[in-house]
């Protein structure tokens, strides 16, 4: 399954890396050049996350409706790309909430990895069903837990990869028997058969 990401910015070069950065069959990439673009996007596509670059910013007129769009929406977490000498409008940070702003240049290995880990995030459950609490007295952990953040975040990523890789499986298996299914199926009709 592909995760949904909205690239939204209007330098080619940007698009470029992001294309190659986020591999196709992980991400699902939407490309807008202008805020027109990004706001019929966001009509259609239900995204995962969105890069936005600063530069679109700038046009007030195509502001409110992407205010209102990212209001509306369940909480989308905003990557912003920022030029050295491109201003922001003031109140943008305020409504954008952005996860994270990257200043132009950036290494993408940052981006990438920001992007991925807040997908996961949104994704992966805090808690799997097998973790939760057997009583309410278990439901806050101990000061002295054994497990870090770190270990833990990893061990969700496990989890996660382990979870693809048998959805993955199960897709090869059905689209396999559902091309034998087929096969049979064109053999027994013939051309002509008058039937």
């Amino acid at each position: 399954m592909a995760y949904n990401l909205i690239i939204a910015d209007s330098s080619p070069a940007i698009r470029r890396l992001c294309q190659s950065i986020f591999p196709e069959e992980t991400f699902k990439l939407h490309l807008a050049a202008s805020l027109d673009e990004l706001n019929l996007l966001l009509d259609t596509v239900n995204p995962e996350a969105l890069i936005l670059g600063s530069s679109l910013l700038e046009a007030a007129d195509g502001l409110l409706p992407l205010q209102g769009r990212l209001a509306a929406g369940s909480r989308i977490p905003v990557f912003l790309l920022v030029g050295t000498f491109e201003p922001l409008p003031r109140d943008c940070r305020e409504w954008l909430k952005p996860e994270k702003i990257f200043q132009k240049p950036f290494y993408s290995e940052n981006l990438a990895e920001a992007v991925r880990e807040a997908v996961e995030r949104r994704r992966v459950p805090d808690t799997l069903p097998e973790e939760l609490p057997d009583s309410p007295a278990k439901e806050t952990p101990a000061g002295d837990s054994l497990a870090s953040p770190a270990l833990l975040r990893e061990l969700r990523h496990i989890i996660q990869q382990e979870v693809l890789e048998a959805e993955r499986e199960l897709e090869k298996r059905l689209r396999a028997s559902l091309q034998a299914a087929e096969r049979p199926e064109s053999k027994t009709r013939e051309p002509g058969g008058g039937q």
